[in-house]
């Protein structure tokens, strides 16, 4: 099976393809990897992918790129170094967050028995940059999990200015962080991720599709169990 790079929800994937480049498409759907390297492949609709943008016409005297996944970020020529602007104070009219550099972060939390063996994965990605954990918990609830997740996803992200949205499909997490859901369990853990999510000048939670068809979301899904399984438990 052959594979082409395509675009899908704004990322980077693998798809499937025959022999000529076409897509494998199978009841309308199309299996991509996260990376091209993964064994664990996803179901995207195919009206959801599209093509990978044609790049720049590289500057002349750069040597072309080696084959394979390095052609899909060629270096680019050195420009001068605009001198650093001071932070302007958070709140203020310059205060915002920087437009145009989202960083886009998925986090998810699993559960093997609720309670049980519990683990965490996250998923940074940021101008084109990708960060990954995937992290044992012990045992605890999926809830805790889930939450756990996006705290862990947040206390990486070190240039609090920026716009941040963090998907997670955990409706639960949500509620009690951002829609005044009454917290009876997990209270202290709450109010932690609420006391870290005020650090941030633009900062939302997005509601994502469990098991969907959304390869970031997917990829973090598979971290949290990867975690639990170098552990013993399964």
């Amino acid at each position: 099976m052959a594979q082409v790079r395509k675009i899908y929800r704004g990322c980077k994937v693998w798809a499937d393809a025959d022999e000529a480049g076409e897509l494998v498409v199978e009841r309308g759907l199309v299996k991509v990897r996260y990376r091209r390297e993964d064994a664990a492949s996803y179901s995207a609709r195919l009206d959801e992918i599209g093509d990978v943008p044609p790049e720049a016409p590289r500057p002349e005297g750069l040597p072309e790129p080696a084959a394979g996944d390095a052609a899909d970020a060629p270096p680019k020529p050195k420009r001068p170094r605009a001198p650093r602007k001071k932070a302007a104070p958070k709140g203020g009219a310059a205060g915002g967050a920087v437009a145009g550099e989202t960083l886009v972060i998925y986090a998810d939390g699993s559960c093997f028995g609720n309670p049980g063996p519990a683990g965490i994965g996250v998923l940074l990605e940021w101008k084109g940059k990708t960060k990954e954990l995937s992290e044992y918990l012990g045992e605890g609830t999926n809830n805790i999990a889930e939450l756990t997740a996006i705290e862990r996803a947040l206390q990486e992200v070190k240039n609090r200015r920026l716009p941040v949205r963090v998907h997670t499909d955990s409706q639960y997490s949500i509620g009690v962080l951002s829609e005044g859901w009454k917290v009876k369990a997990n209270q202290e853990l709450v109010a932690r991720v609420q006391r870290l999510m005020d650090d941030f000048t633009d900062l939302k939670l997005v509601k994502v599709r469990g098991h969907a068809g959304d390869p970031r979301n997917e990829r973090v899904d598979q971290l949290a169990r990867d975690a639990i399984e170098r552990r013993g438990g399964r």
